[in-house]
């Protein structure tokens, strides 16, 4: 297969140096710039090790695949004397998780379509063909870390100085693994750091009901930046598609969106939920659904034990039913899983792409 021309003219070019494992410095042979590729010690292996657990992929899975499992907390509640503390914890749970599955999406979505924005290259071309897709700035992983390290930092749970410094020390390991394994350079992994950093503050800080404003924004931005650039032309079922990242990362938007607006006691109760920031809300108790609100006062007698034990257990039942919401979620859901397998269907079929026999795929991801 054919190289794109930009990598014939960088190997013809007289002042192209490599590394010391004798891969072409893409971006040139400055310090932010060039390819730190290494392949000799035992630094791949902890790169490595370290890349399993903090790229956005990993964390959209894992939090999409709670969020998928959270409502069994409700159904296989036996008590109803603890199930008011319980459903307030589970309200609080999902609320956060929601909110990092939103967060988790950024370098799906907007950081994919970053890399037609600032179109820099990656910095390796290593054995006759570049490491990883076309473009590296900026670092969707380093997005992720950042984000994931703002929050440690933020939230601080659990041990407040422990969480702080283990934000820190996440941050450090996500950028020495994409430069290590040549995927990046140390300026477009710490331009995705610094993102990713601002990312979660703002999102965090806005009323909720903003995250929606900022999702569609993100999908136009990405979809015409993708769309509009010439020098995103693929090989057949190209698995560094952006277009099809960029698709696949909306689906959990997707569900972001179905789940967020669903928020709240009670449907009436959502839009005051929505106003509010992820911040002020976990500040405050418009989570504590102990309160004396007429809601509360519903959710106490729909559960209060009666001398009609089964006729208590059925409304108990019933309550746990309404709670967990099966019917909602079993559609966001399916709306979910239909985005994300049209994503496979255009990596399958190359829809709404450029593509060429002769066009050279870089390594996988």
């Amino acid at each position: 297969m054919d190289l794109d021309p930009f990598y014939y003219e960088l190997m013809a070019a007289t002042n192209t140096t490599t590394n010391t494992t004798g891969c072409i410095n893409v971006n040139g042979n400055m310090f932010l710039n060039k390819c730190w590729r290494n392949t000799e010690s035992v630094l791949p292996l902890m790169a490595n090790f370290i890349m399993q657990f903090v790229n956005p992929r990993t964390v959209a899975y894992t939090t999409t695949s709670i969020l998928f499992l959270l409502p069994a907390i409700l159904l296989l509640s036996n008590s109803p004397s603890v199930y008011p503390v319980l459903k307030n914890k589970y309200t609080q749970l999902r609320v956060v998780l929601i909110h990092m599955l939103h967060r988790a999406s950024y370098p799906l979505v907007l950081g994919v379509g970053l890399y037609a924005v600032f179109r820099q290259r990656r910095p390796c071309f290593c054995d006759g063909s570049p490491i990883g897709s076309i473009y590296g700035m900026p670092s969707g992983d380093a997005m992720a870390g950042g984000i994931l390290a703002a929050y440690l930092i933020d939230i601080a749970p659990f041990y407040p100085i422990l969480s702080r410094v283990l934000g820190v020390c996440l941050m450090i390991c996500v950028c020495f693994e994409r430069t290590i394994l040549g995927y990046h350079t140390i300026g477009q992994v710490v331009t995705g750091t610094s993102i990713g950093f601002i990312l979660h503050f703002y999102s965090t800080r806005v009323p909720q009901w903003f995250l929606a404003v900022d999702i569609l924004m993100q999908w136009i931005l990405s979809a015409i930046a993708l769309q509009l650039d010439p020098h995103l032309v693929y090989s057949p079922n190209d698995p560094n598609n952006l277009w099809v990242w960029f698709i696949w990362g909306a689906s959990f938007q997707v569900l972001v969106l179905f789940l967020l607006f669903r928020v709240g006691k009670s449907p009436l109760d959502g839009w005051r939920v929505l106003k509010q920031s992820l911040n002020s809300m976990s500040k405050s108790t418009s989570m504590n659904i102990q309160s004396d609100s007429a809601e509360d006062h519903l959710l106490a007698y729909s559960i209060k034990p009666s001398h009609d034990m089964a006729e208590s257990d059925e409304r108990y039942k019933r309550r746990i039913v309404k709670d967990a919401d099966i019917p909602f979620t079993t559609i966001s859901f399916i709306a979910f899983f239909a985005v994300n397998f049209i994503s496979f269907c255009m990596q399958q079929w190359n829809w709404l792409v450029h593509t060429s026999s002769s066009a050279e795929s870089g390594t996988h991801m």
